[in-house]
C-alpha cells in the first residue's frame, strides 16, 4: 500500500508540472558510487548502440542501491525518451529534477522534449522558460525551445530562440541548420546561405548535410538563370528582401550579376567548382566593402557575416567550399579534397578556434 501511494503522489506531482512552473529543487543528490561507474558507462555504450533496455537495465542496477543517483537517473530517462516511453522518461525527469545538481538543465530539456512528443507544447514551452529562467547561457534549452516554437508554427519566436542557442554553443550543428532553414523559408536569403555555410562546415557529411546543401545551391543557383531555347540569361532582382537580420540588399542584386556571370563563355572552361568558389569570394568580396563596413543592426550581419569576411581575409573560401560540398557526390570535390589536406586542416583549425561574437 505505501508503494502504491508514493508512486500516486508522484504522478500526482507529474500532473502538477503540466499545468504550473516546477518547483526549485531542494533535494541533495549522492555521488555515485565508485563500483557503480563501470555499469553507468556499460549502459552509456549500449544506449549508443540502440540497445535501450540493456541500458535501462544497467541504470537500474545502479538505482536499486543508490536512488539519489542523479547520474544513472537523467541516463536512464534519456534511454527511456529514445525508446519513445515519453510517459515513463517524464516520470523520472521530474524526479530528476528535484535535486540540486549538475544535471538539472538536462532534466529541464528531458520534461520539455517528453512533454511536447506527449503533445502538450505549451507545457513544454513553459518547462524551457522555467529552465532558460535558470539557465540563461544553456543553448539546448534556447535550441529545444525553438524547436517547439517552429511545430507550432511561431517562425519569428523560434528564430530568436536559435538565435540565442547559436550564441551560446556556435558548435551546435543543429541550431545553425534549423536557424538557416527559418531565414531559408523567411525569404532571408544572404542569411541562409550563411547559417547554411556555418552548419556545413560542422557537419559536411550526413543526411541533413544534404538539404542544407541544396539550400546554398537554390539560393546561388536563383539569381541567374538562363534559357536554354534562347541562350537569353535572366537575373531576378528580390524587391521584397528583409532587413532586419543585416540589409544585405547589395549583395543580393550583385548575387544576380555573378550568378550571371557564370555564364560568359570567359568562362565556360571553369568547373562548376570553380565557378562557385568564385562566386562565393565575390559575393564576400562585396559584403566587406563601402557600405558595408558600416556598422549597423541585423544578427545575421554581425554574428555571421564577420565570420566569413575572416575566412576570406585568411584566403580560407576555396577549402571550405569544397569541404561543404562533400555530399554532392562529386568527383572534382573528392579529388581537390584528397590532394589538399594541408589547406583543409588549416580552415578546420581556424574555424574551431574562431571567436564568436555575442549579438544581441
Amino acid at each position: 500500500m505505501k508503494k502504491l501511494m508514493i508512486g500516486i503522489s508522484l504522478m500526482f506531482l507529474v500532473q502538477s508540472a503540466f499545468a504550473q512552473d516546477l518547483p526549485q529543487p531542494k533535494l541533495t543528490p549522492t555521488p555515485t558510487m565508485e563500483r557503480h561507474e563501470p555499469l553507468i558507462r556499460q549502459g552509456i555504450a549500449l544506449h549508443d548502440r540502440g540497445d535501450f533496455d540493456g541500458a535501462i537495465r544497467s541504470y537500474e542496477e545502479v538505482l536499486k542501491e543508490n536512488p539519489d543517483d542523479v547520474i544513472a537517473l537523467y541516463e536512464m530517462a534519456y534511454s527511456f525518451g529514445e525508446k519513445k516511453d515519453y510517459k515513463k522518461s517524464l516520470e523520472l525527469a521530474y524526479r530528476g529534477a528535484q535535486y540540486k545538481s549538475k544535471q538539472l538543465f538536462g532534466f529541464y530539456v528531458l520534461i520539455g522534449n517528453n512533454l511536447d512528443n506527449l503533445g502538450r507544447p505549451q507545457d513544454a514551452i513553459k518547462t524551457y522558460k522555467s529552465g532558460i529562467k535558470m539557465f540563461p547561457e544553456e543553448s539546448l534549452l534556447h535550441f529545444n525551445l525553438g524547436i517547439t516554437l517552429i511545430g507550432q508554427d511561431k517562425p519569428d519566436e523560434a528564430r530568436v530562440s536559435l538565435k540565442d542557442a547559436v550564441t551560446f554553443n556556435p558548435a551546435h550543428p543543429g541550431s545553425h541548420l534549423r536557424l538557416g532553414d527559418l531565414y531559408f523559408k523567411g525569404n532571408y536569403r544572404i542569411p541562409a546561405l550563411l547559417a547554411m555555410g556555418r552548419f556545413l562546415a560542422l557537419e559536411p557529411k550526413s543526411e541533413r548535410s544534404t538539404y542544407a546543401l541544396q539550400v546554398i545551391q537554390d539560393v546561388l543557383g536563383r539569381a541567374a538563370t538562363r534559357d536554354e531555347k534562347t541562350g537569353n540569361i535572366n537575373i531576378t532582382l528580390d524587391t521584397s528582401a528583409k532587413t532586419d537580420e543585416g540589409d544585405f540588399g547589395v549583395a543580393l542584386t550583385m548575387m544576380g550579376i555573378l550568378g550571371a556571370a557564370r555564364h560568359l563563355d570567359k568562362n565556360k572552361n571553369k568547373t562548376e567548382m570553380q565557378l562557385i568558389v568564385d562566386m562565393i569570394e565575390s559575393l564576400l568580396s562585396i559584403m566587406s566593402e563601402g557600405d558595408a563596413k558600416k556598422k549597423q543592426p541585423g544578427f545575421a550581419w554581425n554574428y555571421y557575416r564577420p565570420y566569413f569576411l575572416e575566412m576570406k581575409a585568411r584566403n580560407m573560401v576555396e577549402p571550405f567550399c569544397y569541404y561543404i560540398y562533400q555530399t554532392s557526390q562529386s568527383t572534382e570535390v573528392a579529388k581537390w579534397l584528397a590532394q589538399n589536406t594541408t589547406r583543409v586542416n588549416e580552415f578546420l583549425s581556424w574555424s574551431k578556434g574562431y571567436q564568436w561574437p555575442r549579438v544581441k
